[in-house]
């Protein structure tokens, strides 16, 4: 009702009429436009032909692609805004570990690797190296 009368009378003169205080004139309410409509619409067509598996990365590039011009941060906020997740599988950590297959040997040794003699202990460890090649082996012996 203020804002039709607004230009008949003066605002401080309606507001004591209308027992409104001065801030609440001022107050304007969000505008329901949305600037990004079409795009929201393009990016949820890409999102649905990549079968939920592209990214905002993916979908920007493919906007750009057809030169559509726009931040990747809009896409972001419109993917979050219009709950486009992807939807990927969570693949577990590869562990060959299965636990104690055989038995540890007894412990001949005990920490000394003092021989007498030579050829009376042997001792030995092994290293694995992974290479481009693939995966290649160090046994060292200690006679």
């Amino acid at each position: 009702m203020v804002d039709a009368l607004r230009n008949k009378y003066s605002l401080p003169q309606l507001l004591v009429k209308v027992r409104l205080s001065k801030s609440s004139c001022y107050y304007v309410k969000a505008s329901k436009f949305d600037k990004y409509r079409t795009l929201r619409e393009k990016v949820r067509e890409l999102f649905k032909e990549s079968k939920a598996r592209y990214g905002y990365r993916r979908i920007h590039a493919l906007l750009i692609k057809e030169n559509i011009r726009v931040s990747e941060k809009v896409v972001r906020r419109l993917m979050r805004e219009e709950e486009l997740q992807v939807k990927s599988k969570r693949t577990r950590k590869y562990r060959s570990y299965k636990g104690e297959i055989t038995p540890a040997p007894a412990n001949l040794i005990a920490r000394n690797f003092h021989a007498v003699k030579p050829n009376e202990k042997w001792l030995s460890d092994i290293t694995e190296f992974a290479i481009p090649a693939g995966k290649v082996y160090l046994s060292p012996i200690l006679a």
